[in-house]
């Protein structure tokens, strides 16, 4: 097994994806918790409107007639703690006798529903008899003949008792499942925000080393291209001499001519590559100096073929602190890239102009563009896409322009072709 932590393959992701089941997890325990503590609280109201609604059979069940003032008074001050608020005794239209101080309105008696909660108050209403009138002893004809008489006599309005309460279990059971909810969204921004810095850290940690790593491997590479270049351009040199002379002395012949400056050719090829090394190796020190960008897109352009090249300058002549000769150099090294990449036919759109506190070089040719991933890649020595080239160019460009504290990017426009972009800020921007 490798020793590697099992969040690399998923890089400055990991932190979102831990924290996102993090709070998955959290807030599922804090909804479940909440819609519990609901249940749970509905149960307890109910369980509360049973104990007070026993408790006002047994305080007025031997009362004589219904429940007056002192008598509703003296239960709510005995019931006060346990949360009761309000206790009436009223009919259908009115109420008969009341204590306390009622918050509910006037609600109608359901026979399925007789418990109503809203808010902070739940209310119980239930039937109660209506009390016959005290009579003395009567016999079992008179009883016959009250009871017939009370039957012939208008349907009686019906009487209810009324309770009023608080369900303190209820609430508190429902304040601190809310609390707790509040807590659960509080820690989850708190862990999304600790992600996004823990990301934002690791990203650039991650492009630290990378950067470190390409650095490594560009000293590697420049010793290495230094020692070639140094070992290889005195011979070089005289084998191109050797053979520029030998092309003159043949250049009647019709067989060894041409062979002649096949050698010629080859060897100018092999000094431009020693020059692209040394080029790439070369020191990182900048010689500044107060500039036009026009002249140096111009030079540039001139150098490459400007009958190939429509190029668009500043309006007006804007000195900047810059190595020109270095800058120009970058500029020829894309120029040559889009002119190569362009088809017969077309003109390669290079132009200057000034963003903020920069100034950004744009070239656009017409030629395949940019593969998908490819963007960043080009840029790195030896990576090529023609037979005869060695990849040097772009990796060089970019050298140059990091030195000067700014940034290359590379890009398929919408038109077709690559678009590079060489962003050059004023010095200490």
């Amino acid at each position: 097994m490798s020793g590697a932590p099992w969040w690399r393959p998923l890089g400055p992701r990991a932190p979102w994806v831990a924290a996102v089941l993090m709070c998955a997890v959290l807030m599922s325990a804090a909804l479940f918790i909440r819609s519990t503590a609901l249940e749970s609280s509905a149960l307890v109201a109910r369980g509360m409107a049973n104990v007070i609604m026993v408790a006002g059979f047994e305080a007025f069940r031997d009362a004589e007639g219904l429940p007056g003032p002192s008598a509703l008074d003296a239960f709510l001050a005995s019931h006060r703690e346990g949360g009761l608020r309000y206790v009436a005794v009223m009919d259908d239209d009115q109420v008969l006798a009341s204590a306390g101080e009622g918050k509910l309105g006037r609600l109608l008696f359901q026979e399925s529903s007789p418990l109503v909660v809203e808010g902070a108050r739940a209310r119980l209403v239930h039937r109660i008899r209506r009390p016959r009138p005290a009579h003395g002893p009567l016999t079992r004809q008179e009883l016959r003949a009250l009871s017939a008489q009370e039957e012939a006599q208008a349907p009686r309005k019906q009487l209810r008792m009324v309770y009023e309460f608080e369900p303190l279990t209820a609430l508190a059971l429902e304040s601190r499942s809310q609390r707790l909810l509040g807590v659960a969204v509080a820690s989850c921004v708190g862990i999304l925000v600790l992600a996004f810095a823990f990301s934002r850290s690791l990203a650039q940690r991650e492009a630290l080393s990378e950067e470190l790593e390409r650095g490594r491997r560009l000293a590697a590479l420049g010793t290495m291209s230094a020692v070639l270049a140094h070992e290889l351009r005195n011979p070089l040199a005289s084998l191109k001499g050797h053979a520029q002379l030998l092309a003159e002395r043949v250049e009647r012949d019709a067989v060894l001519a041409p062979k002649a400056d096949r050698v010629v050719s080859e060897a100018v090829r092999l000094e431009q590559l020693m020059n692209d090394l040394l080029g790439f190796v070369a020191s990182g020190e900048l010689r500044r100096v107060e500039a036009d960008p026009n002249d140096v897109l111009r030079a540039a352009v001139e150098s490459t073929g400007a009958a190939r090249v429509e190029a668009r300058y500043l309006s007006e002549r804007t000195p900047w602190p810059m190595d020109a000769g270095r800058l120009q150099q970058a500029l020829e090294n894309v120029l040559r890239n889009a002119v190569q990449a362009s088809p017969e036919g077309h003109r390669v759109e290079a132009r200057v102009e000034r963003q903020d506190a920069s100034l950004v070089f744009t070239v656009k040719d017409h030629g395949p563009g940019i593969a998908t991933g490819e963007e960043q890649r080009i840029f790195e020595p030896f990576v090529t896409g023609r037979v005869r080239g060695v990849g040097l160019g772009l990796a060089i460009t970019r050298r140059i322009v990091e030195l000067h504290g700014g940034t290359v990017s590379a890009r398929s426009h919408a038109s077709g072709g690559a678009e590079f972009r060489l962003t050059v800020p004023a010095k200490g921007a």
